[in-house]
């Protein structure tokens, strides 16, 4: 072999190795990141307290939904269920109302963060339910799985609170971000409770696969090995795919009325991915609403009175049908 054959062939193996080794290191790196954000690695983690104290939004809403608890705890009932050999908890607010809502929010958040969209469904006529979800508050659970085992505790929750408040003629969800995807896939299993009438999804994401991906962007890291890499390391350690299990994939399963509620500033649920799943989703009662202002999860804080009024019409609507 020529001289130059050699060196196509050493320089051949260089660039492989070199791959290898820098897919082996940024492997490592996109471990710790889904220990971070999706594992629950000690019991202290994600608990009650607030979860965001440098955002200034965030600690208001926060604090605004303790003021809400503390005005109505009279009200409210601790309940639990089990699922999936876990010990779910939550709080039930009865106001002796005919309907009642079950709020379920996003990653790394508590019940104690769903008491601030509370209100509009007190208003509207709803006795309310808030939920530390899996791995999150209070409830049982290793792992965060971006909407896909939780969308199966969500028709155990309904069915429990009927069970025990007979009263309960009708079901609401409000979801945000990771509890809005719960919503939409737990909507398009058959076993989802024919007692709820609507689903609110503020910030719905096509997948967290693109969520991820946006998350990556916006914080300025590689795109690419580490998304391709979470998605493995999903599979492996979760049984989920995070492409597949998604949103985008079920939306035009469902048949219950959606309202869709939607932030042109929002840098994780982009408001073109929120359109098209809009445009996909087969529920012949849907409305999409925009809001001019407000960071993800943070749109009732920017527009309080029209976030409010949308939910209570919508209900309305529902309630009328």
């Amino acid at each position: 072999m020529p001289v130059w054959g050699y060196i196509i062939i050493g320089l051949v193996d260089f660039i492989i190795i070199s791959l290898a080794v820098m897919y082996l290191i940024t492997y490592k790196i996109t471990f710790e990141v889904f220990k971070n954000q999706l594992v629950r690695t000690e019991p202290s983690k994600w608990g009650r307290e607030c979860s965001c104290l440098t955002n200034e939004e965030h600690v208001r809403m926060f604090n605004m939904g303790l003021e809400w608890g503390e005005e109505n705890k009279e009200y409210k009932t601790e309940v639990s269920i089990t699922n999936d050999g876990l010990k779910l908890v939550g709080e039930y607010f009865d106001f002796g109302f005919d309907k009642c809502v079950l709020i379920e929010q996003g990653r790394a958040e508590s019940l104690l963060y769903d008491y601030y969209f509370a209100k509009p469904y007190k208003d509207a006529g709803c006795n309310v339910l808030v939920i530390d979800t899996r791995a999150n508050g209070m409830s049982e659970g290793e792992y965060v799985s971006a909407g896909i085992y939780e969308s199966r505790d969500i028709p155990v929750w309904i069915n429990h609170i009927t069970e025990n408040f007979p009263h309960n003629k009708e079901f609401y969800i409000h979801g945000i971000c990771i509890g809005s995807a719960a919503a939409i896939l737990a909507a398009a299993n058959d076993s989802f409770p024919k007692c709820v009438k609507g689903i609110v999804a503020e910030g719905p994401f096509h997948s967290f696969y693109e969520s991820f991906r946006e998350h990556l962007i916006d914080l300025k890291k590689p795109v690419y090995p580490i998304l391709w890499q979470m998605h493995l390391i999903c599979k492996l350690h979760m049984g989920v795919d995070i492409k597949k299990q998604a949103p985008i994939t079920y939306i035009d399963k469902i048949d219950v009325p959606i309202l869709m509620l939607c932030g042109k500033k929002d840098v994780f649920s982009l408001p073109e991915k929120c359109q098209s799943l809009f445009d996909k989703c087969s529920s012949t009662h849907k409305r999409l609403v925009w809001f001019d202002e407000g960071a993800h999860s943070h749109l009732r804080i920017n527009a309080p009175e029209k976030y409010d009024g949308e939910i209570k019409k919508f209900i309305a609507e529902i309630s009328e049908v």
